[in-house]
């Protein structure tokens, strides 16, 4: 069962359509600060979700203006809306979840974040983690960074780049459930908090805190 840390501070970097892994952390603590100014990196999930189809995971990618290879903090990336890619996402995940039970209980009230369509991708992320965060884990408070902190004080627990590879996708305390295609694939572990979500609703909360 996890332990709420009360008077600890996490800082972490962000995701879109956070991983199971990467929204459980952040549901051990009661106050999460986005780090704002670290300077993007290619590759991991601060742009990219997995999602369970019925072939096996599928990857959600948001295009960024000027592409992936640049340095600049990830409060300055803005997203790149030149090709239709909300809509692609929304059929994407509507086409692996709508047999899902809770899927018309949450899904618009993410597709209308989405179909806003946010200058920044930071902005994005956050929208869509505090609706989240509304469903899942309400008592905590998420705020961004005030400045770089390459070390953190006493009393901050350093959450970055912990869940930003495939291999932090199978951690060992992953919680097992029923998905959507898992007749066909098998259990496929650590995707989007969407899979999570779409399949056990309100449950999702329990399960983010069993399994350590």
């Amino acid at each position: 069962m996890n332990e709420i840390n009360k008077n600890i501070t996490l800082v972490t970097d962000i995701q879109y359509f956070g991983s199971i892994n990467w929204i459980k952390n952040l549901s051990k603590y009661t106050n999460t600060k986005i780090d704002q100014y670290e300077n993007w990196q290619k590759g991991g999930f601060r742009n990219r979700a997995y999602i369970a189809g019925a072939g096996g995971p599928l990857l959600l990618t948001v295009p960024i203006v000027h592409g992936r290879d640049q340095h600049a903090p990830i409060h300055s990336l803005k997203i790149a809306y030149r090709d239709n890619w909300v809509n692609q996402h929304i059929r994407t995940i509507e086409s692996c979840y709508r047999r899902a039970p809770w899927y018309e209980h949450y899904s618009y009230f993410l597709y209308d974040i989405l179909e806003s369509r946010p200058e920044k991708l930071i902005e994005l992320n956050e929208q869509l983690l505090w609706k989240i965060r509304d469903w899942l884990f309400p008592d905590t408070l998420i705020q961004r960074t005030d400045s770089y902190q390459p070390t953190l004080e006493l009393g901050v627990a350093e959450g970055r780049e912990i869940f930003q590879t495939r291999l932090s996708l199978t951690h060992p305390s992953t919680p097992i459930y029923q998905q959507v295609f898992e007749d066909r694939n098998g259990f496929l572990p650590g995707m989007s908090i969407l899979d999570l979500l779409f399949c056990c609703g309100p449950n999702a909360k329990a399960l983010l805190k069993d399994n350590g």
